[in-house]
């Protein structure tokens, strides 16, 4: 893999740094602190160790038995893991080539998991900014702002950047940093927030669903966000492979869902003995029939049993509760006849059917 020189950025004062190495034994684990960090390691050797955490970073360094032979009294040894604070702005986090490990922020906007043989490198570190637009690593910020713009022209609003989901992301051994793929991929996650649980991400305007999030990447080479497939979910988490270096982030998109559309209630019969707005009963003609769990685009279709169209509602662009009522009328605006209909979700290249039933 071709590698090309690079300079860190320092901080201010050059405080000293602190390392942490860790091997398997008898000898306690302890958490350093530098640089206004306090990071911390542990080991797992089939089962043993504890995780110190504290600070911006809890990180977690795994010992491979497998890697080292045991020492002349039969115990088994592995590499160092170590984490150096206070001299690297933004910290740094120092793996071993045989060995996987984890970083995670202690707020846990941020998990990252890398195997055994990442890189062609016997020790190298990994460095991330949580604010790449004011405090790069690498990546021009002009860049990410430009990548932006183009996709919120295309795709709107929805997939605009929020400052908590972007990360940027490097391997360097001492002033060298790694390009291009990693030879074994990793996992990264970023978390969203949604502590109403209402199904859209907090602070969002115009609301972004969190089943339209994804993890993406930047391509510096024309300034564009690229889809990276996920991976895993849930807990309020996006996963995705951890395949090159660079800028990470999670963003939206306008919902095209139809998979869980419903209408109700089946039948309508606003004038029956269960007639009324409540669960299990048969509506009111004020209510009409309701269409649920929508795309946030896109059309509802009623037609006839034989193919006639009745009547074409369009879906809101941005929808923001995801429902909307069809008060039972064509497009002459008369109620309709007593029957069967069937209805057609639409938006972009998806759609979904069902059945009505109308009594009067």
């Amino acid at each position: 893999m071709p590698r090309g020189k690079f300079n860190l950025k320092r901080c201010a004062g050059l405080l000293a740094g602190a390392a942490l190495a860790v091997y398997a034994g008898p000898a306690p684990l302890r958490a350093m602190t530098g640089g206004g960090y306090q990071l911390g390691a542990s080991v797992f050797d089939a089962g043993g160790g504890a995780a110190l955490t504290g600070g911006e970073f809890m990180s977690r360094g795994s010992i491979s038995e497998s890697h080292m032979p045991p020492d002349n009294l039969g115990n088994s040894r592995g590499g160092n893991y170590s984490n150096r604070v206070g001299f690297y702005n933004p910290p740094r986090m120092t793996f071993q080539k045989g060995l996987s490990g984890s970083i995670e922020s202690t707020n846990s906007e941020v998990q990252l998991s890398v195997p055994a043989d990442f890189v062609d490198m016997d020790m190298f570190d990994i460095v991330m900014s949580k604010d790449p637009i004011n405090e790069p690593i690498v990546a021009e910020p002009y860049r990410i702002v430009d990548a932006t713009r183009r996709i919120e022209a295309s795709e709107g609003p929805w997939s605009q950047l929020w400052s908590n989901n972007l990360k940027e992301l490097h391997v360097v051994d001492d002033e060298v940093r790694w390009e291009g793929g990693f030879h074994n991929g990793g996992m990264l996650s970023m978390s969203y927030r949604d502590d109403d649980n209402d199904g859209n991400m907090d602070g969002t305007n115009p609301p972004v669903r969190v089943d339209t999030l994804q993890n993406w990447v930047l391509d510096p080479s024309d300034d564009t966000w690229v889809r990276m497939p996920n991976v895993g979910g849930g807990g309020k988490r996006i996963s995705s492979q951890f395949t090159m270096p660079g800028v990470y982030a999670i963003m939206g998109s306008i919902s095209e869902a139809v998979r869980n559309v419903i209408a109700y209630p089946v039948p309508f019969r606003p004038n029956g003995p269960e007639a009324g707005p409540g669960a299990g009963q048969t509506g009111t003609e004020g209510g009409g029939i309701t269409f649920k769990d929508l795309p946030q685009r896109g059309n509802i279709e009623i037609y006839t049993i034989d193919g006639r169209l009745v009547r074409k509602l369009p879906i809101p662009a941005g929808l923001v509760i995801p429902k909307l009522a069809w008060d039972v009328k064509n497009d002459s605006g008369q109620k309709v006849a007593s029957g069967v209909y069937i209805w057609r979700v639409s938006s972009g290249s998806n759609s979904k059917t069902g059945k009505l039933m109308v009594i009067w």
